[in-house]
């Protein structure tokens, strides 16, 4: 690959192909691997390669990278129904593939040091808890990364850092893109041990005196001066290069949560007419009226988290492509993902009260989608009571309580 040409997706092409679709298709995969997945700690093989065949990873990538520009809308609802049959793979998969169509976005001196096959992926980890100083001849990078999502399928790593000057002086800020492999600078370490969303793989990057070369060192500021000054990237420009930064991740994270719970909605109401209540009057759940009625509030809390997550997609796929979104626009959609995440919660605890004790078998999916949805809900991205405060401080015309987002103004 050359300095001047850009990745390309593999075998399918995806234009021709509704990623969605191809999702339904892997259901019945999903399925059949997700306890293996779970035991693991990683998307299994057979599913891996599955996806990886179907091109669904390079779907979002930018039309000058070789793809088609899809909206965000449909990279979430791809991902949702990937995660109705297992929720931890369809993690890994949602920020792999967003991380990945990302980075081919950037300009063609970081992207030709990435792909050179043009189907590497890339994990990353916002926070920065690490460190990149400038040398004579790049950066050295050091630090630690928790909650790596998809790192033992990524090539690399995209991860947050504080830059810094020999004398260890902040100058900037931004990301690190570190090889997985190949340098024994950078381990990953086994620490994903939880209850739910296992498939996610989401371990500890390590970086202990790592080389990188500039250009793979991504400084904000020299990327905010580059957007505004070179008229070449200002001629390529699409509609996702003025997608705000701030709502993506909590849009990709919740989309799993989202998958989640529809899959459980369709194992319960599957099971209900053939499930008998001990001890009671009834053939079935499904001639019970309460438990009917409880299936009914858990769609509808499912119903309605989706009205919350097409709402904020809608600012990002139609509206900032066509002007700059307000931090207070941003708030609401960061308290819709937020208040999305609740209903989603609100909806699989009810679901399980239906299901009942024969729910919580190890051998029922129905356990795994519970758990995955009551560990997943819980990201920092997606709490919900600070999210209510930022939106009511945003509508009393308060400063902001979220780092990522300084502005809630109108």
């Amino acid at each position: 690959m050359t300095r001047d040409t850009q990745p390309s997706a593999p075998n399918v092409h995806i234009d021709s192909h509704s990623p969605i679709d191809i999702a339904k298709s892997l259901y019945p995969l999903l399925m059949e691997q997700a306890d293996q997945s779970e035991q693991s700690g990683q998307i299994s093989p057979k599913l891996f390669k599955s996806l990886h065949d179907s091109g669904l990873f390079q779907m979002m990538f930018p039309k000058r990278a070789g793809g088609v520009g899809r909206e965000l809308i449909e990279h979430i609802e791809t991902v949702a129904e990937l995660a109705q049959g297992d929720p931890g793979s369809a993690w890994a998969f949602g920020l792999l593939s967003s991380v990945t169509a990302s980075t081919a976005s950037l300009p063609s001196d970081v992207t030709s040091r990435v792909f050179k096959q043009g189907t590497e992926l890339l994990c990353s980890v916002a926070a920065r808890t690490g460190t990149a100083t400038l040398t004579d001849d790049g950066f050295i990078v050091n630090g630690s990364w928790g909650y790596a999502s998809g790192c033992k399928h990524a090539s690399w790593a995209m991860n947050g850092v504080t830059i810094q000057d020999p004398t260890g002086s902040v100058i900037d800020y931004g990301f690190a893109i570190m090889p997985l492999s190949g340098d024994p600078a950078v381990t990953i370490k086994d620490t994903w041990h939880v209850a739910g969303v296992c498939a996610s793989g989401s371990n500890t990057i390590v970086a202990d005196g790592l080389k990188l070369d500039a250009p793979l060192v991504l400084q904000f500021s020299k990327l905010r001066q580059g957007q505004s000054d070179d008229p070449a990237l200002l001629a390529q420009l699409e509609p996702r290069d003025k997608w705000p930064v701030e709502p993506l991740f909590p849009l990709t994270v919740l989309a799993p949560m989202l998958g989640a719970a529809q899959g459980l909605l369709k194992l319960v109401q599957t099971a209900m007419p053939k499930r008998k209540i001990i001890g009671w009057h009834y053939d079935n759940q499904a001639d019970a009226d309460a438990l009917v009625e409880k299936l009914g509030q858990a769609a509808l809390k499912i119903d309605s988290a989706w009205m919350h997550v097409r709402r904020a997609a809608n600012l990002v796929d139609h509206e900032s492509p066509r002007r700059s979104l307000s931090g207070f626009e941003k708030a609401q959609m960061q308290a819709d993902c937020s208040h999305a995440m609740a209903l989603v919660r609100q909806s699989a605890q009810s679901l399980m009260d239906i299901a009942g004790p024969g729910g919580f078998a190890t051998s029922n999916p129905m356990q795994r989608l519970w758990r995955d949805i009551n560990v997943g809900s819980r990201h920092n991205a997606l709490n919900s009571h600070l999210s209510h405060l930022l939106y009511g401080r945003a509508l009393l015309g308060d400063s902001s309580n979220l780092e990522l987002l300084n502005d809630i103004s109108r």
